[in-house]
């Protein structure tokens, strides 16, 4: 089954995307066949922290496109999964998304009403086994599971393929009986 992971950055403290990612991932294979990574125009300066955090430049979120623009970009890219409901990490990017749009646009909403939080069946795998629960992020829970995280962290498009590759990791377990 061909699957799509969404990753957005934003800014802060207004909380504005500035980027979003997405990868459609085939769970049999494990092969990341389509990636996309978007700069949105915030209309507004980046903080310095968030410039350093994710590696995205002021010139490259003003050149970007208007969020409707990347929405609609990101719809298209969508149709290549075999699953209306998009994974993320720690929940909930694609309802921030819908938020965020013009209400016009979110008529023809892509994602449907749910999502597939990789972090939740991670924690969730951790509780049946009686492992200590913590509070890490995507890199940190790939390394509990013997996973290399790859690229850059904070960059959606790279967020998007390492949860990609995490929740993959938990079915090949549940399909191993290993959960």
């Amino acid at each position: 089954m061909k699957l799509t992971c969404l990753d957005l950055e934003m800014n802060q403290p207004s909380g504005k995307i500035i980027q979003i990612g997405a990868v459609i991932g085939d769970t049999s294979s494990g092969i990341i066949s389509h990636r996309l990574r978007i700069y949105v125009n915030p209309k507004e300066t980046l903080k310095p922290e968030i410039i350093k955090l994710c590696n995205i430049s002021q010139e490259q979120v003003d050149a970007g496109c208007t969020l409707e623009e990347a929405y609609l970009q990101l719809k298209d890219f969508h149709k290549n999964s075999d699953f209306i409901n998009p994974v993320t990490w720690g929940g909930s990017d694609s309802e921030e998304l819908r938020a965020q749009l013009d209400p016009d646009v979110c008529n023809d909403w892509c994602f449907g009403r749910r999502w597939i939080d990789a972090k939740t069946v991670a924690v969730t795998r951790m509780i049946l086994r009686d492992d200590k629960i913590y509070s890490g992020g995507l890199s940190t829970t790939m390394q509990r599971y013997g996973l290399k995280f790859q690229g850059h962290a904070h960059d959606a498009q790279t967020d998007a393929e390492n949860t990609f590759r995490m929740y993959n990791h938990m079915l090949y377990l549940m399909r191993s009986g290993s959960f």
